[in-house]
């Protein structure tokens, strides 16, 4: 390990505890999607606190702060949401308790993703006091409402705010491995109107449950042969999640049923390609069913409400890419080791970052998938100071890897 690496590896020590605690201070405010605000006010604070220049909370809510004097941009993105807590009954620890024992931080966002929004905000304070900022600027991100519209917060802060990084680390869970891609994902309603007859006469009617009975069947038919594969992220998948219907009364026929089905999206397949597939199911034509694209329309904490079409790209980075070897290099750089590069599962701000907008994006983060969603939320506390680490380290790699390719161009 070069010197500067266990400059890193030291500092980032000297503030383990502060780290900690301020994860769990974080933890300790609810903060579901839309409710941010409490979380937005401690991480401004903080990072006006540990100098970070140019604190801003936009109009959405979104709190972004930097430090460094360099042209090279180099972002980290925490979203500050957290799906709800669910039966407290399930829980061991009160989910807002923020409790941490030797080896680990307990509560609600503990993996997703509280604790890398710590571990971004001082990786920061720890490239200033070594003094490491003058070829990049560092910007850490705390983004809005990515639970429930993954990349909304981001499609915001490019389109409007002009935030235009050279790469950008997703640090949502990864359990010390790097994550080089993701599926998309979108939503489809289907939707099938019947007619309502009497209950003891159904003949005279047209069952609108039925109906959808037999669409539901053929797109559990269409999961199973989905035919595009990719050989890093596999087949997509399609689930039907929700399912609604009315009559005029329980001893009526359904005269209106839909679904909501969630589509992930493996890389070649677009959002078009998928709801033509819908579209052209026989028992869809049979129905006359409507599919449509359902839009995100819930308010963010300051009142500001999007209109998002709820669709989201897949994204993938290649092994030979500069971010991904300056990644490489960083991880090897400070734990002496090689590090095990993975894809993610699930979605995130990246399918408006690299899926829409084609500016590269990386993941690592603290915590681990089985942790996320879950009563009894934890965070293992030595992956929350790698990832601090991780942070400072990879400005670093990356702006030397870039110097000594342009140089090498020259």
């Amino acid at each position: 390990m070069s010197d500067i690496f266990k400059k890193i590896v030291s500092r980032t020590q000297d503030y383990a505890q502060d780290i900690y605690d301020f994860a769990c201070e974080l933890i300790q405010v609810e903060s579901c999607s839309g409710n941010e605000r409490g979380v937005a006010t401690l991480v401004e604070a903080k990072m006006k606190q540990l100098g970070f220049h140019d604190v801003i909370v936009d109009n959405m809510g979104n709190v972004r702060g930097s430090v460094g004097t360099g042209q090279t941009l180099i972002a980290a993105d925490g979203h500050m949401d957290t799906v709800g807590a669910g039966n407290l009954e399930q829980w061991a620890r009160p989910p807002f308790s923020g409790e941490q024992d030797d080896n680990h931080l307990y509560g609600r966002g503990a993996s997703d993703m509280k604790a890398a929004i710590a571990s971004m905000i001082y990786a920061g304070k720890v490239v200033q006091d070594l003094q490491l900022t003058d070829q990049f600027t560092y910007m850490a991100c705390a983004t809005v409402q990515e639970e429930p519209c993954e990349g909304l917060a981001w499609e915001y802060l490019i389109e409007k705010e002009g935030v235009s990084p050279d790469f950008v680390i997703i640090a949502e869970p990864s359990d010390d491995l790097i994550s080089l891609a993701q599926k998309g994902r979108m939503e489809l309603k289907v939707s099938v109107t019947g007619k309502s007859a009497h209950a003891s006469a159904p003949q005279m009617g047209n069952n609108a449950i039925y109906s959808m009975a037999k669409i539901v069947t053929e797109l559990e038919a269409l999961n199973d042969n989905l035919e595009i594969e990719d050989k890093d992220l596999g087949k997509g998948s399609l689930v039907v999640s929700e399912m609604l219907s009315s009559a005029p009364s329980r001893s009526s026929v359904a005269d209106y049923c839909e679904i909501f089905i969630d589509r992930r999206l493996t890389w070649g397949e677009s959002p078009q390609y998928a709801l033509e597939q819908v579209k052209h199911l026989p028992s869809v034509i049979a129905a006359q069913a409507q599919v449509e694209l359902p839009t995100f329309e819930e308010p963010s904490y300051t009142g500001l409400v999007p209109h998002k079409e709820c669709t989201f790209p897949a994204w993938k980075i290649e092994k030979d890419h500069v971010v991904t070897r300056s990644t490489v290099e960083a991880y090897e750089q400070l734990f002496d080791q090689s590090p095990t590069l993975t894809t993610w599962p699930f979605s995130t701000n990246g399918v408006a970052i690299m899926g829409k907008h084609n500016i590269p994006v990386i993941g690592y983060g603290p915590g681990v998938i089985a942790a996320c969603h879950v009563p009894d939320e934890y965070v293992i506390k030595k992956q929350v100071l790698r990832a601090t680490m991780m942070y400072a380290a990879m400005c670093i790699t990356y702006s030397n890897t870039c110097n000594q390719e342009s140089v090498s161009h020259a």
